[in-house]
């Protein structure tokens, strides 16, 4: 059969996407060939440089034992040499060949937010197979095989069909509550329906190739992935709906798992379901079968959930099905006991106190059923243990307890504690392993808790580690912690007296997640509905709602970002920001104009909120408003020119300078990392609203571009320690003074800022620059000398400062024109622009004014006059 790839239908980011890769038996059959060759060939290699190294050691062994130093050429011949050598030379050819194929993979195009431009005549073509993963490729392969065999057209039926094979797949339907089993025994009834006649190729594949491209390119993604395949077959298929429909799975169930109306209706029937069923629960440490024995010293240093539950203390756990069900899993698998890794806030406890309450309903497997949970307290156990070996002892007395018992599940919170405890003449015999061994032998049910950075530093590696079998508790999304977080609504409501909007909720789980990166939802979430709660009582009075624009006014407050609503008067600071800006800026109105704009959209949020609110890169000589202008930014949309990081890049010239930028780690006693944060993560993570300056950044070292390339791009960056830092906060500005002569020379030649731009971006910043650098400024803006009559401008917003000064004294003074116009003249040169006026007016204005001060000449409300010539005359004013 001949090749059946499908034409062109794609066009993204100006490149003609089609399918290359050919469907036919032939090439599918070939492709498997060459892979296995492949494989065959590679293993071979593989074990050839195992072999190799083999040899080598076997030589040096024989050269040690013939007591040969290493400086002896003959340590360095003979025929086991010679095969290790050749060995290397085998390996150096497997790298070789494993990079080509890297070569041959491209990844998915990605988004360059830029506006794409109309009517080109002429557009790159891509093979849009080249993006898709292995295992995708493979799906498609085996699909079409499938199809040849049933001599059948090549439909999305056997694509949907292969896809039901993938392992992502039996996740997928799994965390609906489907079987692919069944799926597939519905999608086999249509395969066998469709008719017989060749394997021709259905056109809606090219939809479904074209499509799973664009989600993966809409994502982000580097590669188009089976789920991209599976979700393109699902939208375009009628037949594959009509099956999932069948499993009542529409877009409606996938993107609104609950109905956040009905929250506290469903919350309510929970609690009274609850409560019911907790009065055939034993109310003492007795089970149903009076088996059970009493256990003091565990009583002692313990908290009986259980009780806790029955007496309806614990709250409720929602929204964490999934990871509940991974743990009653592995429990009932017979693991027996599992340890819930996630960070500080995610909920763990909840989770913990979640299971506490099934276990009151006995809404539990079976294992878990008539039986206490109980939390070891480690701080308590470890208090007062002052004799040798009194902790031990003690430890020893309640696992006995536990195992005489019989009913005990037992609860461990931050279980890391206990490694490294140990009693005072001990002889160092740690508490966690008299854990693990107790639980290794006994096999008593327990659930503990730690953080990943615990986790890894003391339990990988550890006896612990080989009983507790590991459950991520990860951040929720979005949805699960509204969910949460309603769940405990009602409480601060009450409490307080007022009532909460759902946009409310909504906002405290978003706002918080962006702007509020060193904390984890739901926890901090909730924090902030406190606050907000409080806030609301006190200035609005009880029986107030909450809305959205009072949790978007506290996260604001904290983190000194404007996230209401633009208020009018804001709304007309905004639109008369270029008039604003002047104010302290002369001239360079296209540079002014387009700052101006970019800042309205961020503020109207008509951005990629994932990115830097915007980078811009600001050209021209020295002493022309480049950094003057940045001062400004930051005075007017910040609010003040404190808030800016700014960086000289002369001091980042080297590659080592990437340390001070990022942090460093170092490994202290025990293993113990510590880190330092860098300058550059360290003021943004303190200060997220900010304006980063980068002075002179054509001097910076190769590598740094590549981090403020990333920066501009993801809008984030990771430290040395491995925070996560936020930068789309921020406003980038970039200066350089690269290529100043050219752009001094096309002024003065008469052309145009936008043609002098287009000619630097062609030719004089490549030597400095990469293009994809340069294609991550939202801007590159090119800032024109200075004329004389600027100057004169400048001077009088430099002497308005002169001004401010001494009128804080309770000092007037008043320049003339002329005076002002000799000091313009005397600070104008055309190489270094506004830059000399600033030397000029300290030297014959604020020197005098000093020496004026200093000798007792000048006093409160006196007025002083600046005369050309450089005069000073002195009004004195009126004694009382």
């Amino acid at each position: 059969m001949a090749d059946q790839s499908t034409t062109a239908n794609l066009e993204l980011e100006g490149r003609e996407l089609y399918w290359g890769r050919p469907f036919n038996k032939t090439e599918i059959f070939f492709r498997q060939l060459v892979a296995v060759v492949k494989l065959a060939v590679r293993s071979l290699l593989f074990l050839t440089a195992v072999a190799g190294v083999g040899v080598l050691a076997y030589h040096i062994f024989l050269a040690l034992k013939n007591q040969l130093p290493l400086n002896d050429p003959l340590f360095w011949q003979g025929r086991y040499f010679d095969y290790f050598l050749w060995s290397v030379v085998l390996d150096m050819y497997l790298f070789y060949n494993l990079g080509l194929d890297a070569k041959r993979s491209y990844n998915v195009i990605r988004k360059s937010f830029k506006p794409q431009a109309a009517g080109k005549a002429k557009l790159k073509k891509v093979d849009m197979s080249d993006s898709f993963s292995l295992e995708a490729l493979r799906v498609l392969d085996k699909a079409y095989l499938k199809a040849w065999r049933s001599n059948k057209a090549f439909n999305l039926l056997f694509i949907f069909s292969r896809l039901l094979s993938a392992k992502i797949a039996a996740v997928i339907f799994g965390r609906l509550g489907l079987s692919v089993k069944d799926i597939k025994i519905y999608n086999k009834k249509f395969l066998e329906n469709l008719p017989r006649g060749g394997t021709v190729l259905d056109q809606k594949v090219h939809q479904v190739l074209s499509r799973a491209y664009d989600l993966a390119y809409r994502e982000s993604r580097p590669k188009v992935e089976v789920t991209d395949l599976l979700q393109a077959v699902s939208e375009l298929q009628p037949e594959i709906q009509e099956i999932l429909y069948e499993f009542k799975i529409t877009p409606e169930t996938i993107n609104n798992v609950v109905k956040w109306a009905n929250i506290q209706k469903k919350l309510s029937s929970r609690y009274k379901h609850l409560r019911a069923k907790a009065y055939f629960k034993p109310k003492g440490t007795m089970d149903r079968a009076m088996t059970a024995m009493a256990t003091p010293m565990l009583d002692s240093f313990s908290e009986d959930y259980t009780q806790l539950a029955r007496a309806g203390y614990l709250p409720l756990c929602v929204a964490r099905d999934q990871e509940l069900s991974e743990i009653f899993n592995i429990i009932e698998g017979g693991k027996n006991s599992v340890v819930l890794v996630g960070l500080p806030g995610v909920g763990k406890s909840n989770i913990v106190e979640g299971i506490a309450n099934m276990m009151v309903t006995e809404d539990v497997p079976k294992i878990l059923r008539d039986k206490r949970f109980v939390s070891l307290s480690i701080p308590h156990l470890v208090a007062g243990a002052s004799r040798p070996n009194q902790l031990e002892e003690r430890l020893m007395i309640i696992f006995k307890e536990i195992s005489r018992a019989g009913n005990i599940v037992l609860h461990i919170d931050d279980v890391h504690n206990l490694v490294g405890v140990t009693s005072v003449g001990s002889e160092n015999v740690d508490l966690s392993e008299i854990l693990a061994k107790f639980l290794i032998q006994k096999g008593v049910i327990t659930i503990a808790t730690t953080n990943p950075a615990d986790y890894r530093h003391y339990l990988e590696g550890h006896p612990l580690n080989e009983v507790l079998q590991q459950v991520i508790i990860a951040e929720p999304e979005d949805n699960q912690a509204i969910q949460m977080i309603e769940s405990k609504a009602g409480f601060l409501e009450g409490k307080n007296q007022i009532f909460f909007s759902y946009d409310a909720l909504a906002k405290a789980v978003k706002l918080s997640r962006r702007y509020i990166p060193d904390h984890y939802l739901p926890d901090k979430a909730f924090k902030i509905l406190e606050e907000v709660a409080v806030q609301v009582r006190q200035s609005k009075g009880k029986n107030h709602a909450v809305t959205g624009e009072d949790v978007a006014g506290v996260i604001s407050a904290h983190t000194h970002i404007p996230l209401t609503e633009v208020t009018q008067a804001e709304s007309e600071k905004l639109l008369n920001l270029e008039a604003r800006i002047h104010q302290r800026m002369v001239d360079q109105a296209e540079a002014v104009n387009f700052v101006a704009s970019a800042l309205r959209r961020a503020r109207a949020e008509l951005r990629d909120t994932k990115r830097p609110i915007a980078n811009f890169l600001f050209l021209g000589p020295t002493g022309v408003g480049k950094t003057e202008l940045a001062k400004t930014v930051a005075q007017v949309y910040f609010g003040a020119e404190e808030k800016m990081v700014r960086l000289d890049m002369s001091e980042y010239q080297l590659k080592d300078s990437v340390n001070r930028l990022l942090g460093s780690q170092t490994t202290g006693q025990g293993g113990a990392v510590r880190g330092e944060g860098g300058v550059l993560t360290e003021a943004i993570r303190k200060q997220p609203f900010t304006l980063l300056l980068l002075d002179e950044l054509e001097k910076a070292h190769p590598d740094i571009l590549n981090i403020f390339l990333q920066v501009m791009d993801d809008g984030r960056l990771t430290d040395a320690i491995g925070r996560t830092v936020d930068f789309s906060n921020c406003i980038i500005i970039a200066t350089a003074n690269a290529g100043t002569q050219f752009i001094q020379d096309r002024v003065k030649a008469g052309e145009s800022l936008e043609e002098i731009k287009n000619k630097l971006l062609l030719s004089e910043l490549r030597q400095y620059f990469k293009p994809e650098f340069l294609n991550r400024f939202d801007g590159i803006v090119v800032f024109k000398p200075l004329a004389e009559e600027h100057i004169f401008q400048i001077a009088g917003l430099m002497l308005g400062k002169v001004k401010q000064r001494l009128a804080d004294k309770g000092i007037y003074l008043e320049v003339t024109p002329e005076a002002q116009a000799e000091l313009a003249t005397a600070g104008f040169d055309p190489m270094f622009g506004a830059r000399p006026l600033r030397r000029v007016i300290q030297e014959r204005v604020d020197s005098a004014l000093a020496d004026y001060l200093l000798q007792g000449k000048l006093g409160r409300r006196d007025k002083v006059i600046l005369e050309a010539g450089g005069r000073l005359s002195i009004e004195k004013a009126d004694k009382f």
